[in-house]
């Protein structure tokens, strides 16, 4: 369903740009609650409380349009970030923006839409929340740098004696490493299967010992440029990797580690 929600959401805002607003009053149940985070804090009920917040939001623009850059899929919720674009009446200089919308949805109706000014209050909402301490974010960059550079000693330090993990790499989906022979396995096995292969860290949210991250990961096998992009659920203990898995989608690696509600 959580698939579903955010499709319906995505061709919300199609219909929503194109002036479409029969098709957006469609998704919403009748008793839909729409809200306004910091520093508004004010809270409408029904289809004509969601026409005043919208009314309020485009007034004094023209040329105005949103679009959705992210879905974070959370159980019945869905946090997404949004970009405003618009012109004031008058003309002159676009205006843009960013929010952050958390819609919660039941058997496909939006019955509350909640617009917040910054990412770290909408995941709080959503039951999610970044994962900010210093320590437990400074293990995620090292070790996707010591990927990155190709030093195995460097990210071996980053994991405990008994760590147990899986990859999704096509050489080595499917199998389980364990220990750090495990780790030099896999290393030797992607490492030396791809050619010029680069990870990027996109996001990192988490809370005490458990996290997600989401990244990119480019290289050539053989000749082929290949591209993945995924995630990757953890868990630390004494602020060492002890067990990691990779998923196709957020919604698999928070469940993993039980970060949705």
């Amino acid at each position: 369903m959580s698939q579903e929600n955010v499709e319906n959401i995505r061709q919300g805002f199609e219909a929503f740009n194109r002036g479409d607003l029969g098709h957006v009053l469609d998704q919403l149940s009748e008793d839909v609650v729409t809200y306004r985070g910091t520093p508004f804090g004010d809270t409408f009920t029904g289809k004509d409380g969601f026409l005043d917040v919208a009314a309020d939001w485009v007034e004094g623009f023209a040329d105005w349009s949103v679009t959705p850059e992210e879905f974070i899929e959370a159980g019945d919720q869905v946090v997404v970030r949004v970009a405003q674009e618009a012109h004031g009446e008058q003309g002159g200089a676009p205006v843009t923006a960013v929010f952050w919308f958390v819609y919660t949805l039941r058997d496909g109706q939006i019955v509350r839409l909640g617009m917040f000014a910054e990412k770290a209050e909408a995941l709080e909402v959503a039951g999610l929340s970044e994962w900010e301490n210093a320590e437990q974010r400074g293990l995620a960059d090292a070790g996707f740098a010591a990927l990155n550079s190709g030093d195995l000693e460097a990210f071996l330090a980053l994991t405990a004696e008994d760590v147990e993990f899986t990859s999704m790499v096509a050489e080595a989906e499917g199998t389980t490493f364990r220990g750090h022979d495990g780790v030099r396995a896999w290393w030797e096995t992607v490492r030396g299967a791809f050619e010029d292969v680069r990870w990027e860290l996109l996001n990192v949210r988490g809370s005490g010992d458990r996290g997600v991250m989401h990244f990119r990961m480019t290289g050539t096998l053989g000749s082929v440029p290949v591209e993945q992009t995924m995630w990757q659920a953890v868990v630390l203990r004494d602020e060492k990797l002890i067990w990691w898995a990779f998923f196709r989608s957020e919604r698999e690696a928070l469940e993993a580690v039980g970060l949705r509600e």
